[in-house]
C-alpha cells in the first residue's frame, strides 16, 4: 500500500510540471499530427491529475501550495530538461571518444570533461534557485520530500530510458546480423 502511494507520488513529481503547462488542445482543421499529439495529451490528463493528487497528499499541500508548486516546477522544467539533454549528448560523445582507446584525442576529452562539469554546475545552480523559490511557500520538510520524489522520479526515468536504449541496441544488432539473402 505504502509502496503504491510512493510510486504514484514519484510519477506525480515527474508529471506535475507537465500538468501545469498543458493547455486545452486547439489545432487547425486537418492538422493530423497535432491532433494525434493532442489526443495523447488529453488522454493522459486524468493520469497526470491523479499523480498530482498523490504528490499533494504525500506532501500535505494546501490548494495554494499545490498551485504555486505547479507554477514553480513548470517554470524550471524546460531549463532542467535542456540541461539534462545536453549532458546526455555530451556524455555519449565522451563515451564514443573514449571507445577509440589510444586514438582518443586528449584535448577533445579534456574539453568534454570541462563541459560536463559545467553542465553539472549549472544544474546545481538551477536546483538551488528552484529550492529558494519553493522555500517561499513550502516547509523545509515538504521541500525535502519533494526533492526526494524528484530524484527518485529522475532515476526511474533514467533507468527506463537506458532500458529502452538497450532494447533498441539489441534490435539494431539483430537487424545487422541477418544476411541479405534470408
Amino acid at each position: 500500500m505504502k509502496r503504491t502511494t510512493i510510486g504514484r507520488a514519484l510519477a506525480g513529481a515527474m508529471l506535475m510540471a507537465a500538468a501545469a503547462t498543458r493547455a486545452p488542445a486547439q489545432s487547425p482543421a486537418g492538422d493530423s499530427s497535432r491532433d494525434r499529439v493532442s489526443e495523447r495529451v488529453m488522454g493522459a490528463r486524468p493520469t497526470v491529475d491523479r499523480m498530482a493528487e498523490a504528490v499533494r497528499r504525500r506532501l500535505g499541500l494546501t490548494d495554494d501550495q499545490e498551485r504555486r508548486l505547479r507554477e514553480v516546477t513548470a517554470s524550471y522544467a524546460g531549463q532542467r530538461q535542456q540541461l539534462l539533454r545536453q549532458e546526455r549528448t555530451l556524455r555519449r560523445d565522451l563515451r564514443e571518444e573514449l571507445a577509440r582507446g589510444s586514438g582518443a584525442q586528449q584535448e577533445r576529452v579534456g574539453r568534454m570533461l570541462d563541459d560536463v562539469l559545467g553542465l553539472q554546475r549549472r544544474r546545481a545552480e538551477l536546483l538551488a534557485s528552484e529550492q529558494r523559490d519553493l522555500s517561499r511557500f513550502l516547509t523545509p520538510v515538504q521541500r525535502a520530500e519533494f526533492l526526494a520524489l524528484q530524484e527518485r522520479a529522475f532515476r526511474a526515468a533514467q533507468q527506463m530510458r537506458q532500458q529502452r536504449e538497450a532494447r533498441a541496441g539489441i534490435a539494431g544488432e539483430k537487424g545487422r546480423s541477418r544476411s541479405p539473402d534470408r
